[in-house]
């Protein structure tokens, strides 16, 4: 697989998001000590509906300590704490500076998430 292609690069992002069972991926906690501070992209997944939610940061720690629609919203539709975790995926400063938005945007239209709300382009 050419790694230097972005769509390559990001079906293999996405394979990861998916395919980690859901007991590695992160629990939600209050202060998420234990999370990397660095760029990712990340996913928000439920233990059996899969992909919630994707999205990319440079801090990482920090994204998911100021609150996250993707919680509010799973809290909305009576999931359970224990059954919503997170996956991150590491970004390197190359990947972060000139393809996170496209690797993201490849993910998401290839998975769509049912939390990655689409907002239309203005004309």
């Amino acid at each position: 697989m050419n790694t230097n292609n972005p769509e390559s690069q990001a079906l293999m992002i996405m394979e990861s998001l998916v395919s980690i069972p859901f007991e590695q991926c992160a629990p939600i906690t209050r202060d998420f000590k234990t999370m990397t501070a660095n760029a990712s992209i990340y996913a928000v997944r439920h233990r059996d509906l899969g992909l919630l939610y994707v999205g990319k940061t440079s801090y990482t720690r920090e994204r998911f300590r100021g609150g996250h629609k993707a919680f509010l919203w799973s809290w909305l539709d009576y999931y359970k704490p224990d059954d919503v975790r997170i996956f991150i995926y590491p970004l390197d400063s190359i990947q972060l500076q000139t393809l996170s938005s496209q690797l993201e945007a490849i993910i998401i239209s290839a998975t769509n998430p049912p939390y990655n709300v689409r907002y239309p382009t203005r004309n």
